[in-house]
């Protein structure tokens, strides 16, 4: 029966019939909120392109190769987007951050919580939130350029704010005032 549909009708029922096993395919690889929009432009490619498909036997290995590369490009895109954005906001010097070290912060858990970062991640935490530098010069200590060191700052904030949130709920320095920490002494820098 497959034989006699022309090439985009047969791709066309292969995704309808494999559809489930596809977006559980891209729901392993993409956030929740992208796998519909992965799927939709898979499909579209695959059912562009039916007619480079040789041999009928082979569409699933074929369809696996086109939603995949449609994951990798959307990962892509999403990637090249965040850098854009972290490069286009260089609110890091004048803004403070939540989650930021400052030897003001009531129960140090910050300070406590940056130990267990990686290196690069505490040395520009350190270099920026604590001694005060701009991010310019910061990367110049480094050794680094100041997109590197804006993505890393970024990076290593937002493990921080995670490392926080795991330990004692905290996120911002307001509520670090409020936090079970300063009862249980266990973040004293």
């Amino acid at each position: 029966m497959s034989e006699r549909l022309p090439q985009d009708e047969f791709v066309a029922e292969m995704i309808r019939q494999e559809g489930a096993a596809l977006r559980r395919f891209l729901r392993a690889r993409l956030p929740g909120d992208e796998v519909d929009d992965a799927f939709q432009g898979a499909a579209m490619r695959a059912l562009a392109g039916a007619e480079s498909l040789e041999d009928r036997d082979r569409v699933m290995p074929w369809l696996y190769r086109i939603f995949r590369n449609a994951a990798i490009d959307l990962t892509r895109r999403r990637a090249r987007q965040d850098r854009l954005f972290e490069v286009a906001t260089p609110a890091t010097d004048d803004a403070p951050d939540p989650t930021s070290l400052e030897a003001t912060d009531p129960c140090g858990c910050s300070v406590s919580q940056s130990k267990d970062l990686s290196a690069n991640y505490a040395a520009v935490l350190r270099l920026v939130d604590v001694k005060g530098m701009q991010l310019r010069e910061a990367a110049r200590e480094l050794g680094i350029s100041v997109n590197n060191a804006t993505v890393r700052l970024h990076r290593a904030r937002k493990a921080l704010k995670k490392k926080m949130l795991e330990h004692c709920g905290v996120s911002s320095l307001e509520d670090c005032l409020h936090c079970r920490c300063v009862y249980d002494g266990c973040c004293e820098a």
